[in-house]
Order: C-alpha cells, then structure tokens, then sequence
C-alpha cells in the first residue's frame, strides 16, 4: 500500500489538476511535466493520441466513446509509466482520443486508475490525498491499472499486453 500528496494547481474551482511527468521509451527518462486532470465522471484514462508514440503504446483494440468534443471510434494504449510527485504507476491503459479545445495537452485520469484509490480532494489546502488500496479484483492483475471500462462500465482487462 503506497500513501502520497499531490498538490493541486487549478485556478478554476470546479478542476483538479495537478503535475505529472510521463515516461518516454525512447529517451528513457521521465518527460517534461505534463497537467494531469481528475475527471472523477469518466471511467477511463484518456490522452491525445498523437502524444501516444512518445509515452506508450497503441493497442490494436478499439472503443466508441464521446469525450472532450469528440464522438466516435478511438484506439486503446498503454501508457508506460506516469509519475505523481515521488510514486509511479505503470502500464495503465488509457483511450487515445483526438482531443481538441484547451485540454489536449492535458491527460484525463478516469476511474480504472482511481478506483484503486482511496483519496480526499482538500480546496482549503489544495491537494489531492491518496492512499493505494486495490480491490480483490486489482488484486489478481499483475499491472492493477491495466484494465479499463467498457461504455456499459464492465471491466476489461488488458494481461495479453507485453511487458516490453
């Protein structure tokens, strides 16, 4: 079980965003810090996907989904690491949607991460607190943020991924 605090830095009160930095496999470090926003009503991660060739990897299976403007038809990825301060969770399977509007640069963290969590959104003291608690079945996957929600809210896992 990991705890950590991430400080928020939204200036509009009805957002939670906060800085992440994202693992890029070609340059095998961490990148620049990317805005991460807690979209406590989406079931799934989501980034643009032309930022998927640099931080993970397209999947051949699809979805239709309706997110930030966009209606239709979009691949699922892995992203490959995703640091949040000092703790790091990797393989975590988002949608890679062709976002338009001010959040493209942004990566929506839906439930299949946070469901894995316990965690309080504090406005006084602007942080986000979390406390990594799998459920039983988290528990039984190697990666536990390697799985995703259909549009019925059904869980479908992702094992079949390489490790690579």
């Amino acid at each position: 079980m990991s705890k950590f605090t991430i400080g928020l830095n939204s200036k509009k009160p009805y957002r939670y965003t906060f800085d992440a930095t994202l693992w890029e496999s070609k340059r095998n470090r961490f990148s620049r810090p990317v805005k991460i926003l807690l979209d406590t009503g989406a079931f799934n991660t989501a980034i643009h996907d032309k930022l998927v060739e640099k931080f993970g990897t397209m999947l051949e299976a699809t979805m239709k989904i309706s997110i930030g403007g966009f209606a239709g038809e979009v691949n699922l990825c892995v992203l490959n690491k995703i640091k949040m301060g000092d703790f790091v969770i990797e393989k975590v399977i988002a949608l890679a949607v062709p976002f338009e509007g001010e959040l493209r640069d942004h990566i929506l963290l839906g439930a299949n991460v946070t469901n894995n969590w316990k965690f309080t959104i504090s406005r006084l003291e602007n942080t986000l607190d979390v406390v990594e608690q799998f459920s039983g079945q988290s528990l039984t996957l190697k990666h536990p943020y390697r799985y995703c929600y259909s549009n019925k809210g059904q869980v479908i896992a992702f094992q079949e991924c390489s490790d690579g």
